[in-house]
């Protein structure tokens, strides 16, 4: 006759075993989900200036004033900014009484303005192009161009 020996082992229940393995999902779940997050805002960072307001006057004494105010839309500090009328120099954006490019950065959702008289001859009716070139702390580039209608002041 043999004699049957019953082990003293036990295993955990069913139950308990399959509330750990959810437990060890959503921990997981958790955790790419907060990865994925933080690596898609650095990825989707971008730079971009958009035009406020935009204006090219000429006096009745002949001279011409042109003024634009920008803003950076975008979620990063702007390192400089400047504004080329026409045939005109470039100019820099100033922010706060300085220069956007003497370490006087233009942070997202500030404004910046810029008002000077062009040297250059400008006709009443006339459009003329206005090209907005930002550069942003990570080294990348904005370009934007538009157009400004010249009218009486």
């Amino acid at each position: 006759m043999k004699t049957s020996r019953k082990l003293s082992r036990r295993a955990i229940s069913p139950l308990i075993a399959t509330i750990i393995l959810i437990a060890i999902c959503v921990v997981g779940g958790l955790m790419v989900y907060s990865i994925f997050m933080s690596t898609s805002g650095t990825m989707s960072a971008k730079g971009q200036i958009s035009i406020e307001a935009i204006d090219l006057v000429k006096q009745t004494d002949g001279t011409t004033t042109f003024s634009i105010t920008v803003k950076n839309t975008g979620n990063k500090p702007a390192v400089s900014i400047t504004v080329k009328l026409a045939n005109e120099a470039a100019q820099n954006v100033q922010v706060g009484g300085a220069n956007v490019s003497n370490n006087n950065l233009l942070q997202p959702g500030q404004q910046a303005s810029l008002v000077y008289s062009p040297s250059g001859t400008y006709i009443v009716g006339n459009s003329y192009n206005v090209v907005i070139q930002a550069q942003f702390s990570d080294g990348s580039m904005f370009t934007d161009t538009k157009a400004v209608m010249c009218r009486y002041g």
